[in-house]
């Protein structure tokens, strides 16, 4: 049976009734499966985690017979990673999760052991695990009736040989970034419709085509004076090429808000993690893969991303 990624094995394990009521100073590479800011992941602590699964997940197990193990110890270092940066996000934004809650949803879930290999964690950390979720999904509804980016861009879904979405849209991506005082001259001068208006996490919900995935893509996490160029759903082959020209959070969007249990909810929380990210900084061990800060989680290599960001050209200040 295929591992599920960790948000939807979340909900389908906890959803059920209860939920929808270096060098130099720091920590050093050598002995850290990854870092965030100051922060070390602990190398043997992730090792030891795996070991769990290996002796307790049927899918782990699987999946080291198939020499295919990478994937559960990327999930592993990801979580941990996470972990790091929804402690910090808390804090700065005054989150707690009810330690109560927290065992309720355990228990209720038929406990710790039943949980971790489903979710791809030890049985010690689900306690910590289940936190980071409620925490990540009160970071998200916290914005996710306010949160808007002004963007100009285009989505690209035409394709011809020897010339897919994804190579237009990263070829388009980077002449925006050249020239972001003429963005929506350039998109229209490479026969793309532009889109030129405020982006809201709710507008995104009563979209088709793989919009509903956009709250929990770069878009939503990229800095003003970012282009990003995102594939919203792996499902579909449009690509979304943007300069976020802005972010608002102050001013509650027009539509329905959407619900605050919702997986969406959850992707944009974690989504919000990306400045955090980006200010502190993430570096993981190679034996593990990358960290992409697009999908915000750890890859193989640069060549599995299924998102890009390019800072913008520094020519004249853009709108705040």
């Amino acid at each position: 049976m295929r591992i599920m990624g960790r948000p939807r094995a979340l909900f389908a394990v906890l959803t059920t009734g209860v939920l929808l009521a270096g060098c130099g100073a720091g920590p050093s590479q050598v002995d850290s499966a990854a870092i965030v800011g100051d922060r070390s992941v602990p190398l043997e602590a992730v090792q030891q985690e795996i070991g769990w699964l290996l002796d307790n997940s049927p899918d782990a197990q699987q999946a080291q017979q198939q020499r295919k193990l990478d994937l559960n110890a990327r999930m592993v270092v990801d979580g941990r990673i996470q972990h790091e940066l929804i402690t910090i996000a808390a804090q700065r934004e005054g989150l707690r999760a009810d330690p109560v809650q927290v065992n309720e949803l355990i228990e209720r879930s038929g406990g710790a052991a039943a949980i971790a290999p489903r979710v791809n964690t030890s049985a010690d950390r689900v306690p910590e695990f289940v936190s980071d979720f409620l925490l990540t999904q009160q970071l998200g509804a916290k914005y996710a009736g306010t949160l808007s980016v002004d963007v100009v861009g285009t989505v690209i879904t035409e394709e011809s040989p020897g010339s897919t979405a994804k190579d237009q849209a990263l070829a388009l991506a980077k002449k925006i970034a050249e020239q972001p005082e003429r963005a929506g001259e350039v998109i229209s001068e490479s026969n793309y419709r532009v889109l030129d208006q405020p982006l809201s996490v709710a507008a995104t919900q009563g979209e088709q085509g793989g919009a509903e995935a956009l709250p929990g893509s770069a878009l939503f996490g990229a800095k003003p004076g970012t282009v990003v160029a995102v594939q919203p759903s792996q499902q579909q082959a449009g690509w979304l090429v943007a300069l976020v020209k802005g972010r608002n959070t102050a001013t509650p969007a027009p539509q329905t808000p959407i619900a605050p249990d919702s997986e969406a909810v959850y992707q944009l929380g974690k989504r919000l993690l990306q400045p955090i990210a980006e200010e502190l900084g993430v570096r993981v061990n190679p034996r593990y893969g990358v960290w992409d800060v697009a999908s915000m989680s750890v890859l193989p290599n640069a060549d599995e991303a299924t998102g890009y960001q390019f800072p913008a050209k520094a020519v004249q200040p853009l709108r705040p």
